[in-house]
């Protein structure tokens, strides 16, 4: 992986452990500094992120369970960030063994907490009649343990987990510090169930495995600079977690001489009359993500109404077949469209009638264009055509969610050898976005349950295709910078409106924040 690359290796614990001794040099000193890089990155992340439940209080209840290894150490810092942020707050610190039997780094972050008013330490037997006396906290964060973690759990921590676990009146927002505590290199049965869960300074590879997921909660990285060095141990694992920097050379300022046609001119072929919508939200994100021209071949029946809504975008009217759906006719309507497009989109909601699935088929045979192809031109007789295209042709990108997966490539595929066999870059959607052309995964962790709602996968299909319309050569930096741009726009869109009371058309206006702002944190 080329240092320049706007991702970080995912980990095996183990591997994970012998990188963070090479980098930290046994040094006591070095460790505590990452211990408080960790400890304010995960503290300053917990305030933003709070607000995608409630607006973040004034004089916030913090509970924290600390182990006395370093993964404790990282809670007890994270809570003092919070402090810091909230002087008025409360903690109240659970400590899983005596103060003597801390590690001294760990002992120096008990320490540094302690000295703010404000803090209190409670005793395991203390602890449970608060819970059983109806006492809430608006924060806990849990750092029991960490990636030294080998099952089973003492008894101690599988009480104490249980407890928070079964008392979510008690506690609110639950934070994971690095890796929820009870999984490990290998898991036990339980595990902290947490909210968010901060991978501090390497991604290990157990968030990302499908039986923990009900552990984990939503995926975020405290980057602690330990790859500034260029990683260069073993991989078990082959995929990597993306950087939100992937996005800064598209925040650059653009050469002042250029014109629109110098931004790509993407082809729209989507929406029907039963799912105009899809074509709306195509637009809408193509339109954000500042592609300089867009034709959008729209059924007879919308096209008035979608220009008058989107003038930016040119809105040509199509024929529809008795279903609804485009049809061959749209053919003829393109023929002098396409020697001018950079790219092409098919696909939303289209719908799946024969005349239309015909005629896409007819397409993918015939246009050798880049194209990114989504929802309902997802099926095997399109995908084998995509893979029967001459090796000169632009390459194609595939946008299905996990079930559209299994249409395509058949139940338990492994992504990356579909991506080889048929000679594709597939973005396969879900609570971790995966990226693949065969030889390279890329991981995506934002974005969260905000986008679990319809459109929010056609508004990405536009991006992706505004993006290859600009960079047709580069089509795997246009499929991971159009999913870590919509995902980070998710996320200020949770913030500013929660997970549930947001629609989909709405993310678009946060597009322009999450160039602007979020690449850089």
């Amino acid at each position: 992986m080329p240092s320049h690359d706007p991702c970080h290796p995912i980990l095996t614990c183990a591997e994970a452990q012998a990188w963070e001794k090479e980098i930290l040099v046994n040094d006591p000193e070095q460790a505590w500094a990452a211990m408080n890089r960790a400890g304010g990155g995960v503290g300053a992340a917990v305030v933003r992120d709070f607000t995608q439940w409630r607006p973040f209080p004034r004089d916030p209840r913090v509970l924290v369970l600390a182990g006395p290894g370093h993964n404790g150490g990282d809670a007890l810092l994270a809570a003092r960030e919070i402090l810091r942020a909230r002087p008025r707050g409360r903690i109240t610190a659970v400590l899983l063994e005596p103060l003597e039997k801390l590690k001294p780094l760990t002992k120096r972050a008990w320490d540094e907490l302690a000295a703010n008013s404000g803090v209190e330490s409670v005793a395991l037997e203390q602890f449970y009649p608060l819970i059983a006396a109806g006492q809430t906290w608006d924060i806990c964060i849990c750092g029991l343990y960490g990636m030294s973690f080998h099952p089973p759990l003492p008894p101690a921590a599988r009480t104490l987990i249980e407890a928070v676990n079964s008392a979510p009146a008690s506690v609110g927002f639950r934070v994971a510090i690095d890796l929820p505590s009870g999984i490990g290199a290998t898991s036990d049965d339980l595990a902290f169930q947490a909210d968010f869960t901060y991978a501090t300074g390497i991604a290990k590879q157990p968030l990302f495995a499908p039986d923990n997921a009900q552990w984990v909660g939503r995926i975020r990285y405290i980057d602690l600079g330990f790859f500034e060095k260029l990683y260069d141990g073993p991989r078990e694992f082959s995929p990597n977690l993306m950087l939100p920097a992937a996005l800064e050379p598209t925040a650059r300022l653009r050469n002042a001489t250029e014109s629109k046609r110098n931004h790509g001119n993407l082809l729209i072929l989507s929406g029907s009359r039963f799912y105009p919508g899809a074509q709306m939200l195509n637009v809408l994100g193509a339109l954000r993500a500042g592609t300089g021209l867009i034709t959008a071949l729209t059924p007879f029946t919308f096209a008035a109404a979608f220009a008058a809504a989107r003038p930016e975008a040119m809105w040509r009217a199509c024929p529809e077949e008795p279903d609804g759906g485009h049809g061959f006719a749209t053919m003829n309507v393109m023929r002098d469209l396409l020697p001018r497009a950079t790219a092409l989109l098919a696909g939303s909601g289209l719908g799946r009638g024969p005349g239309t699935q015909a005629m896409l088929l007819k397409l993918v045979q015939t246009c050798f264009m880049p194209l990114v192809l989504d929802a309902d031109a997802l099926n095997p007789k399109i995908i084998t055509a995509v893979s029967e295209r001459p090796e000169d042709a632009g390459p194609v990108i595939l946008t299905p969610h996990a079930g559209e997966f299994e249409r395509i490539a058949g139940v338990n595929a492994d992504l990356e050898e579909f991506c080889i066999k048929y000679h594709v870059i597939t973005i396969l959607k879900g609570p971790v976005t995966r990226i693949s052309d065969g030889l390279r995964t890329w991981c995506s962790p934002y974005g969260g349950p905000v986008l679990s709602r319809g459109g929010t996968g056609d508004m990405l299909a536009g991006m992706v295709g505004a993006l290859l319309s600009q960079m047709p050569r580069n089509p795997f930096t246009a499929a991971t910078r159009a999913v870590i741009w919509h995902g980070l726009a998710a996320d200020a869109l949770a913030r500013a409106k929660g997970e549930t009371a947001a629609y989909t058309a709405e993310l678009a206006a946060h597009l322009p924040e999450a160039l602007r702002n979020e690449w850089g944190d």
